[in-house]
């Protein structure tokens, strides 16, 4: 007898039909493999997320660079770009030539901090040598010319370097050290 609301259990009736009940532990394996292989190749490593923050921290301040020296020749008016090592920031002042001095006038731009764990190594411009401590100024003239710089740039990990070109400001952003200025 059979209701409408319960079945009854016939024995006879397991023998005819197989019921599946589930995954083997076979079939559960190969979908644990494959899920693994799309995570593999479908996200990125997590040990690149510093270089990340190091590259887009040596992007920024070489756009920074090139865009100071597009604003100082287009508005006729001197720039510095001052680096503070320390303090891993730098910042952008507007100045004024008075006889050989400058006057510091203005402070173009806020003070921009690097990234938790990007540092500037140290900065190379050919009247002070290497400087890897306190502050360094790079000028920027209404004329088109750039103090000749190399900045680098570390995680601690992986190092930056950036070669500014002092007649067109454009800046070459180096994978690793290069201690090297260009005369060009």
């Amino acid at each position: 007898m059979t209701s409408r609301f319960f079945k009854m259990h016939d024995p006879g009736l397991h023998n005819k039909q197989q019921v599946n009940s589930g995954y083997t532990l076979i079939e559960l394996t190969i979908i644990i493999i494959l899920i693994g292989i799309i995570f593999l190749f479908a996200f990125p490593r997590l040990d690149n997320i510093g270089d990340t923050k190091l590259r887009s921290s040596a992007r920024k301040l070489a756009g920074t660079i090139q865009s100071l020296f597009d604003e100082a020749v287009l508005k006729k008016e001197t720039y510095q770009l001052i680096i503070d090592i320390r303090e891993r920031s730098y910042s952008v002042v507007k100045s004024v030539i008075k006889g050989e001095d400058f006057d510091l006038i203005d402070m173009a731009k806020d003070r921009t901090n690097l990234p938790d764990r990007v540092y500037i190594k140290d900065v190379i411009i050919p009247l002070d040598g290497k400087v890897s401590e306190g502050m360094v100024t790079i000028s920027f003239y209404s004329d088109g010319f750039v103090d000749n710089n190399v900045i680098h740039l570390s995680d601690g990990k992986k190092d930056y370097t950036l070669v500014t070109t002092p007649l067109t400001g454009k800046v070459k952003v180096l994978e690793g050290y290069i201690e090297i200025l260009e005369e060009e």
